[in-house]
């Protein structure tokens, strides 16, 4: 395949990466209007040392989930291939989409519904204990760590020159 033709499909694939993206960074606003429309008409009645409790809990569990997602993200991108010689170069040639696109897409995924779990924390945290600071918070953190992990051409290119030089080395 020829550098204009991948180049080619990397657009294409950037487009629908950033559909996904806004989707998910707006469901984010969905999460606050829906917790802030309907929070004089659901009662949830819990004791205040379990919300507390629970609290500390989703703090924890979200700054898990922050490291987490960066770990995985690095992983995924990862070069290293530890299939079979020559993987990453017939992957590309047979499928329609560059390899390189396919493990961003995949890696953009999985990092953006790590980020979006900790906006439902927040979320659940406001509906049990009603602190809209918490449900500002947790919102805001996550709207900042997806607009880290937004799609970004340049990390595609650089991979799929990563994964084409590794290919260019396993087929010899």
């Amino acid at each position: 395949m020829g550098a204009k033709e991948e180049m080619e499909r990397i657009d294409k694939g950037m487009s629908t990466l950033y559909v996904i993206w806004a989707a998910m960074f707006l469901s984010l606003a969905m999460y606050l209007f829906v917790g802030l429309y309907v929070k004089d008409t659901l009662t949830i009645t819990l004791e205040k040392n379990v919300v507390d409790m629970l609290r500390n809990v989703l703090y924890v569990v979200s700054l898990i989930t922050l490291v987490a997602a960066g770990f995985v993200r690095k992983l995924l991108l990862s070069v290293k291939d530890k299939s079979t010689p020559g993987a990453a170069g017939r992957a590309s040639a047979q499928s329609d989409r560059p390899s390189a696109l396919g493990r961003y897409s995949t890696t953009l995924i999985i990092s953006l519904a790590m980020a979006e779990s900790i906006g439902i924390y927040g979320l659940v945290l406001f509906f049990l204990g009603k602190n809209e600071p918490d449900l500002y918070l947790f919102i805001l953190v996550s709207a900042a760590v997806m607009l880290v992990y937004r799609p970004k051409k340049d990390d595609i290119v650089s991979l799929a020159e990563e994964l084409n030089k590794q290919g260019g080395d396993d087929s010899r």
